[in-house]
C-alpha cells in the first residue's frame, strides 16, 4: 500500500517539486511536443542519416522533458 499524501516539512508547508509549476509544465509540454514532432518526421525520411538525426532529436527532447526545468529567461 502506498502513501500518496504530500510531504510536509517541519514548518507545516507542503513540499513541492518546484517553486514555479507553470515553468515546469511549459518546459515539459514544449519538450514533449518537440519530441513528438521529431518522431513523426522519422517516417518521412529516406536516408539512414536523416532517420538517425530525428531519432536522436526525439530522444534528446524526451530526456530534456524529464530533466528539471532550467531558467532560460536570463
Amino acid at each position: 500500500m502506498t502513501n500518496n499524501a504530500p510531504a510536509v516539512n517541519s514548518y507545516g508547508d507542503v513540499a513541492t517539486l518546484c517553486d514555479e509549476p507553470e515553468k515546469v509544465s511549459r518546459h515539459l509540454t514544449m519538450n514533449q511536443s518537440a519530441a513528438m514532432k521529431a518522431a513523426l518526421m522519422i517516417g518521412g525520411q529516406y536516408s539512414l542519416a536523416s532517420k538517425t538525426k530525428f531519432r536522436r532529436e526525439c530522444l534528446n527532447h524526451l530526456k530534456a522533458s524529464l530533466a528539471p526545468a532550467q531558467d532560460v529567461s536570463a
